[in-house]
Parts: C-alpha cells; sequence; structure tokens
C-alpha cells in the first residue's frame, strides 16, 4: 500500500512538472549525451537531469531549475524514443542548497535547504535575517505540497554556526554532487531497434565501468572487439570497466543496425 501511495505521488508530481514545464531553446536532436547533461524530448517540453545511473531526473517546475541554472542554452533535445527508453529517476531535483529558503504548503515552517534535499527548520525571523541578510524574506519559495515528499526534514537550525547558505551552495556544485552520484559508474538502456543504445555516443574517464540494462521486451547483446555481453533479457544487465583510454564500438549481434560507441579519456 505504501509503494502504491508513493508510485501515486510520483505520477501527480510528474504530471505537475509537464504543466509547468520550462521551455527550452529547440535545438537539433542528438544522440550524443552523458551524465550531467541537460535533456529534453522533441516533442515535450520537460527537461530533465540525465544522471550517472541512466535515469532521467525531472525538475518539478522553473524555480527549482533556476536555481541551478540560468537558462536553457545547455539543455540538448533527443528523440522521443529515446527519451521513453530512459526511465525515470525515483526522486525529482530539488533546490540547490543555500540558494532559496522554502515553506510548505500546509506547514508554517520556514526551511533552508541542505545537500540532499535536506529541509531544515529556520526557527525565528532573527535567525533567517542572519543567513540570508536584511531581504531575507525575498529569498523564501512556496513549495507545494506534492513535491514535499522529494526532500527529507533534518534537524533544525539551533544556531547560525550550524548553517552557512554560502557553503551549502559551493559544497554541491552539480545536481550529481547533491545527490551523491557515483562518478566511476554510468549506466546506459538498451532500447528497441528503433531507439537502441541510449545514449548512442558516450564519453567517460578511464577507470570508469559503464552498466548496459535491457529496457526491451527482445533479447539483446552488448558486442565489441573486446567484449561480449552474451544474450541479456529484459532488466538484465551487463557490465564492464574501461580502464584504456581510447574508443570503443559496440552492437547488437542480433540486430546490428543497433550500434554504439564509447569514448574513455584520461
Amino acid at each position: 500500500m505504501l509503494r502504491q501511495r508513493f508510485s501515486s505521488l510520483i505520477t501527480i508530481v510528474a504530471t505537475l512538472s509537464m504543466a509547468f514545464a520550462p521551455m527550452a531553446t529547440r535545438a537539433a536532436i542528438t544522440d550524443v549525451f552523458g551524465p550531467g547533461d541537460l535533456i529534453r524530448g522533441e516533442s515535450f517540453s520537460t527537461v530533465y537531469y540525465f544522471g550517472n545511473d541512466g535515469l532521467r531526473y525531472v525538475f518539478p517546475n522553473e524555480k527549482t531549475y533556476f536555481t541551478w541554472y540560468p537558462d536553457f542554452s545547455t539543455v540538448k533535445m533527443i528523440s522521443d524514443q529515446n527519451l521513453f527508453a530512459l526511465p525515470l529517476g525515483r526522486s525529482n531535483i530539488t533546490y540547490r542548497p543555500g540558494v532559496k529558503m522554502v515553506k510548505v504548503d500546509t506547514d508554517p515552517k520556514t526551511y533552508a535547504i541542505d545537500k540532499g534535499g535536506v529541509l531544515r527548520w529556520v526557527q525565528s525571523e532573527q535567525m533567517a535575517e542572519t543567513l540570508y541578510g536584511l531581504n531575507w524574506n525575498l529569498r523564501i519559495d512556496d513549495l507545494p505540497d506534492p513535491f514535499f515528499i522529494n526532500y527529507t526534514v533534518g534537524a533544525p537550525i539551533e544556531m547560525a554556526s550550524e548553517y552557512s547558505p554560502a557553503d551549502a551552495t559551493n559544497t554541491t556544485p552539480t545536481v550529481s554532487s547533491d545527490k551523491n552520484f557515483d562518478d566511476t559508474q554510468v549506466g546506459i538502456s538498451i532500447g528497441n531497434m528503433t531507439s537502441g543504445f541510449v545514449p548512442k555516443s558516450i564519453t567517460i574517464k578511464k577507470g570508469t565501468t559503464v552498466t548496459w540494462t535491457n529496457r526491451d521486451i527482445e533479447l539483446h547483446t552488448v558486442t565489441g572487439n573486446a567484449f561480449d555481453s552474451g544474450n541479456i533479457d529484459k532488466e538484465g544487465t551487463y557490465s564492464r570497466t574501461f580502464n584504456s583510454v581510447g574508443t570503443f564500438e559496440y552492437a547488437c549481434a542480433i540486430h546490428p543496425t543497433m550500434t554504439g560507441v564509447i569514448h574513455v579519456v584520461n
């Protein structure tokens, strides 16, 4: 029952994100993107963060997005087929720590945001002014109740020395750092024959482990000159660590039109 409620709330949040989706500048469709990139589909305006785990994470609204990015100039457009091949992450992007405070619609408390979407109660106006300055009241956003599930409530701020907005922001320069993604692990989805490997081309650092997950109902393989996964069932995985710099092309031995490439750099 709890899992069903959680899934329902995720659906609500995803629906709301479509309703309030930020509009990105239209660009050419690309198959080349990687962890940390912003992506959107050709027919949908919602912007996602592509994580190291191969999942796409929603920005619930524009306010959340603009705590991380100044504009939409870096958003990459991918085909709808490729977008559908990437599963949604189980949580959405939260506010960048330190940038704003938030209030929940049905909760009178004002919260500062710490790493990982942890809400910390700012217990007085004096504390808010100490942390955020004379215009502290302009640094508060209302957080709709459906978005509250993306956050956790931590310890209240008892003294100003316990929390620095600038430090909270500086220690989370990227969404990846805020979500504690492991940058030595990268995920690629295996879609159907139309979408193929998603992303089709990716650049990684030497020593990174790539894990392919078959999202299709058909059997597929990951077959290169020096590696072969064998048949991968639906939701099955195959992993390989790339310890040499170079370009590694691969394909599905069952469906040779499905190809991909891994670029490994220092």
